[in-house]
């Protein structure tokens, strides 16, 4: 088949994450799925209010913007269930009484707007320097109405999807994935291409992740010898 912009089904959108973009912030990241683009600041370990107080870990907070109007419900299950996935990776144990909180803005949307969500809040929380059980990459496959599958799909191809699937994976040894969105029509056949073709790219956002931290990294140490 043909796509509107003539990749392979299993061929990803151009990669492009920027560190530490904003300022009075603990981290952030931009990170960029092709024309899709998300902007994530993470403020922490900081003070909490006394009604979210825990005494054995971190308060984990996520406020989901989308780039047009007000957040829908479909917004609102993703900040959940983002708040959710991250509540299980953030070392929250080592930071008790305290808050964590990482905002999300969808700065442009063609697609695949979750999975750049995950990975931009992944991103910002490393440059935040909070401490990670392990890191997560997503993937977003959809299933058309001719019955292919396709991955890190466009608006285009959204629009014209029976159903579409983000899955995201960390960077341990093979297991479930950590996060799971299915919505619409699709069979068992179908929801496991999309399980592993998701698989197969979220490692190659970890590697392109990894290589992202290496930049900075060594961008700051030659900075700090000069």
């Amino acid at each position: 088949m043909t796509r509107p912009d003539r990749r392979e089904v299993t061929q990803i959108r151009a990669l492009h994450c920027a560190l530490g973009r904003l300022n009075r912030v603990d981290g952030s990241a931009q990170f960029s799925h092709g024309d899709t683009s998300v902007l994530c600041g993470v403020y922490g370990p900081v003070d909490v209010k006394i009604y979210d107080e825990k005494l054995d870990r971190a308060h984990i907070e996520v406020k989901f913007r989308p780039d047009i109007g007000v957040p829908t419900t479909k917004d609102k299950w993703t900040e959940s269930a983002i708040r959710q996935t991250f509540e299980q990776l953030i070392l929250a144990q080592l930071h008790p009484r305290t808050l964590v909180q990482i905002n999300i803005q969808v700065r442009q949307a063609d697609g695949a707007v979750d999975a750049a969500a995950i990975n931009a809040a992944t991103m910002a929380l490393v440059d935040a320097a909070i401490p990670l059980h392990s890191m997560i990459a997503a993937a977003t496959c959809a299933v058309l109405e001719s019955g292919d599958v396709v991955v890190d799909p466009n608006q285009e191809e959204i629009d014209q999807a029976r159903s579409i699937h983000t899955l995201a994976f960390t960077n341990k040894a093979a297991g479930n994935p950590a996060y799971i969105d299915s919505r619409g029509d699709f069979t068992m056949d179908e929801y496991n291409r999309c399980y592993d073709l998701c698989a197969t790219s979220a490692e190659r956002v970890l590697a392109f992740m990894r290589k992202a931290i290496e930049g900075k990294v060594s961008k700051e140490a030659k900075l700090n010898t000069t």
